[in-house]
């Protein structure tokens, strides 16, 4: 079993923290794990570090422009960090 699908086999699990161990060291052995790249994304977003899941989701879209996930991934993390709700600040 690869690095990488130790790293799959935990997330699937729910063991975020395994997981993210396995995929960084996946990615250390070949930086080119375009899966390795997004799950570790998937993971950061998971434990709320957005902008971790995104500097991986863009590098999942360096190393594979057709990922579409990937792209979908960093849409939606932008939306979420461009969001402001003004009415928080008018109190």
């Amino acid at each position: 079993m690869s690095l990488f699908e130790i790293g799959l086999k935990h997330f699937t699990e729910g063991n975020i923290d395994k997981a993210e161990h396995f995929l960084s060291l996946a990615i250390t052995e070949n930086k080119n794990n375009v899966e390795a790249w997004f799950y570790r994304g998937k993971v950061n977003r998971m434990k709320g570090d957005l902008i971790a899941a995104l500097n991986n989701f863009h590098k999942t879209v360096d190393i594979d422009p057709n990922h579409c996930e990937a792209k979908v991934s960093i849409e939606l993390i932008n939306n979420i960090i461009a969001f402001r709700n003004p009415d928080l600040f008018n109190h």
